[in-house]
């Protein structure tokens, strides 16, 4: 008796895991179908798939915090908010990273995302410094080491800024050499 209870109980529990399994499966098999369907849209993709695209990655996270392709499509959400000129919705996915992925192979280029997005999307120059700075102290052999170095070097400056500093800094090159 004892043994049909244990049999029962396995297949049961089988069974369960069978089904959240394929449950995981059908969702991923979903995104990868979605962001299938949106690279052939390459130049123009369609809004609403995007959004549900970010749906999708945003549920998947959810229901699966554990599973290891959480905090890639936590990643995926992101980039694809910055893609959208979503600053607000990246900044709060971000944070989620920081917080609930500590150890995420992405942690590095989520803090440097955090200071474009606050560079960038944001405007929040003053922040963009600040993250930039923690970012070259946290990982200063990283690769995106020197576009920290040349954002924080150009921060804030508008086209026609950097324009007359690109060409005062080529004067000052040719005067140097000559030319």
């Amino acid at each position: 008796m004892r043994n049909l209870i244990n049999t029962a109980a396995l297949l049961l529990f089988v069974a369960f895991f069978a089904s959240c399994s394929s449950q995981r499966d059908k969702e991923v098999k979903a995104i990868a179908n979605l962001e299938k369907s949106l690279e052939s849209e390459a130049a123009r993709p369609d809004p609403k798939k995007l959004t549900q695209l970010l749906d999708s990655y945003i549920a998947f996270v959810d229901k699966n915090p554990a599973d290891t392709a959480a905090e890639h499509y936590l990643y995926k959400a992101i980039n694809l908010c910055i893609g959208v000129n979503n600053g607000a919705r990246a900044m709060q996915l971000i944070d989620r990273t920081l917080n609930e992925f500590p150890g995420s192979r992405y942690i590095s280029t989520t803090v440097f995302l955090k200071a474009y997005v606050y560079e960038n999307l944001l405007s929040d120059f003053g922040q963009a410094s600040t993250v930039y700075n923690d970012f070259l102290k946290k990982y200063p052999n990283h690769d995106l080491a020197d576009d920290a170095e040349a954002a924080l070097k150009y921060l804030g400056k508008s086209p026609e800024e950097l324009v007359k500093q690109f060409e005062a800094q080529k004067a000052a090159s040719q005067a140097q050499t000559g030319k």
